[in-house]
């Protein structure tokens, strides 16, 4: 495992002590006991009803029950994870029920399923309007509205009784009964300097064991959109060395297969250390946790001075930046300010500004949107990148300054180093942006992560994609997206998508976005990367939109005024400012 660089912003080296120390440490937040969901049918044999109780009911002990009604008992089953789905076996026949595999596939329906039953009499279709899915690894997927899928089953005679002898691995749970029975549970792996935790949202059944769940899906490595732009500083292939991750009067003890100490250093132990910690300090009955390898606790051997306590969720400060009557200022305690050292920017016309996380670096475009510029206290203005329809500028924690370009063929992704000059700009390579516009390219403030707004085929998009570093921390290329879900629910409730042109993170795993119009009622929403859209208050005509960090720190731009969010309202903080923006 390659040492961090000494010297970092927002690191600190820290003392062995430290580490032993933050091994124990912990907090809580997510529960682990909760209800447990069942489903049964109504009288027509058909529609599935949400009741929530202690477990879902096998088939009746009097038997009798047609094909559909085993059907839907087994769907309903779904919701009782108890003894490995114990409940839902019943339902199928005993060789079925040996080789049916429960957590591969987790289907999540929004109106009640339909089975319908073919022509042979034994096979039947399940009709599922699909609002999401998770794989195996707890990854959700949010599926388009009006998406549906088809799975088969079929039923034969076992002891004079109906019973599931083929259906796909899997459960099948409502929309609402998912909401109950499982957790979402970020993972965090650590960036690529080392410097920050990045939060890898997944989701898990609310039941004992969940300890073992999070260290076995952390070991599996990060998501398909964040590999390649996160580490571990477990080596690939790590396991438990049992399939147990045991909390006794709040210690988690995490026992690893031997082969996780070959070749380790004390630093990468360390990093072991910290990134358990990280993982389970979060679960509500866990407060401290050990490293074992074969039941024995793990050395961590002398102090490291290139340890560093990597960050969660970053702090931006409460300064933001603006246009004011042509030229820039600071807007910071409800307050215009001047930006001392600048020269006078009024001959651009600037738009859309952006502050580096150390105030050193400012960057905006001109009025038109053609020309990136770079400035700072006691700097010069220099242009550096020229374009269509640049998008707002985004500079992450290592000072790259990012900006997307439309081009003849698609969108160029601009990345200037942080040395500023013109000639070192990148262009990177991201082939699935190829029919796509841009509208906002944003870097997280853990800086391994790029939130884009795109349109494509007349669809609006919130795309998360990680970036890809080289060793040195120059970035070489965005992975294939995660798309985040932009619904409302209509007065049917019916999911329906809307659209944005505008998104700014709000915090590690959440993001404020908007639709601009000039005029008409505008309704910003919160999206999360482990929740359900969730609306604002309407205001008339917003034109842009910032966030500093957490839910009540976000401020919206109309023609008239810019206004901050109280509760679920607005009020009015500054008259002439434009294009207000959080440092990142």
């Amino acid at each position: 495992m390659p040492a961090s660089p000494a010297a970092r912003p927002f690191a600190r080296i820290i003392l062995m002590a430290a580490v032993l120390l933050a091994v124990l440490s912990g907090c809580s937040s997510i529960p682990t006991t909760g209800p447990v969901g069942t489903a049964t049918a109504h009288s027509d044999g058909n529609a599935l009803v949400d009741t929530f109780a202690a477990a879902p009911r096998g088939p009746s002990e009097e038997g009798g029950e047609t094909p559909e009604e085993i059907l839907q008992g087994f769907i309903a089953a779904g919701t009782g994870a108890a003894d490995d789905y114990s409940v839902a076996r019943e339902f199928l026949t005993d060789s079925a029920a040996e080789t049916w595999t429960p957590t591969e596939r987790v289907l999540i329906y929004g109106a009640d399923p339909n089975i319908v039953p073919g022509a042979d009499g034994s096979s039947y279709s399940i009709r599922l309007e699909v609002v999401g899915s998770l794989d195996d690894r707890g990854i959700r997927t949010d599926r388009a509205s009006g998406t549906t899928e088809t799975l088969s089953a079929t039923l034969g005679k076992e002891d004079g009784q109906w019973r599931i002898s083929a259906v796909p691995n899997g459960i099948m749970v409502s929309e609402v009964s998912f909401s109950l029975l499982f957790l979402s549970h970020n993972l965090y792996f650590y960036s690529s300097s080392y410097d920050f935790w990045v939060p890898d949202t997944r989701w898990f059944v609310q039941k004992s064991g969940i300890a073992a769940n999070v260290v076995k899906a952390m070991l599996q490595g990060p998501a398909p959109y964040l590999q390649g732009a996160v580490s571990s500083a477990f080596p690939a292939g790590t396991a438990l060395a049992r399939d147990a991750v045991p909390v006794v009067s709040g210690v988690a003890t995490v026992d690893l297969s031997a082969d996780v100490l070959e070749d380790s250093s004390d630093l990468n132990r360390q990093q072991m250390a910290l990134q358990l910690r990280q993982n389970l300090g979060n679960l509500n009955n866990v407060n401290s946790v050990t490293m074992t390898v074969n039941q024995r606790s793990v050395d961590l051997g002398k102090e490291s001075g290139d340890l560093v306590e990597a960050v969660a969720d970053p702090e931006v400060g409460g300064t933001q930046i603006a246009a004011y009557q042509n030229e820039l200022v600071y807007f910071k305690d409800g307050q215009q300010q001047p930006i001392e050292g600048i020269p006078s920017v009024a001959e651009y016309g600037p738009r859309d500004p952006a502050l580096s996380l150390d105030l050193a670096t400012i960057a905006f475009l001109n009025g038109d949107r053609s020309a990136l510029f770079l400035t700072g206290p006691n700097q010069a203005v220099r242009e550096v990148a020229e374009g269509s329809s640049l998008t707002p500028p985004s500079i992450d924690p290592g000072r790259w300054t990012w900006t997307a370009a439309q081009t003849g063929s698609g969108v160029s992704i601009l990345a200037l180093p942080p040395d500023g000059a013109a000639e070192n700009i990148l262009s990177l390579p991201v082939p699935w942006l190829a029919e796509a516009t841009v509208s906002e390219l944003r870097v997280s403030r853990d800086g391994a992560r790029a939130l884009l707004v795109a349109n494509q085929g007349g669809r609006s998009q919130v795309l998360v994609a990680g970036i890809v570093r080289d060793g040195d921390g120059v970035p070489r290329t965005l992975t294939t997206p995660l798309e985040l879900a932009v619904t409302s629910e209509s007065g049917l409730g019916i999911p329906q998508a809307l659209p944005v042109n505008r998104a700014k993170w709000m915090s590690e795993d959440s993001i404020a976005a908007v639709q601009t119009s000039a005029d008409g009622q505008v309704t910003p929403i919160i999206l999360g990367l482990g929740a359900r859209p969730q609306p604002l208050a309407g205001l008339a005509g917003i034109t842009g939109i910032s966030a500093g960090k957490g839910e009540q720190d976000i401020y919206v731009q109309t023609p008239t005024a810019m206004y901050k969010r109280m509760g679920n309202s607005w009020y009015e903080v500054a008259v002439g400012l434009t294009d207000p923006a959080f440092p990142g």
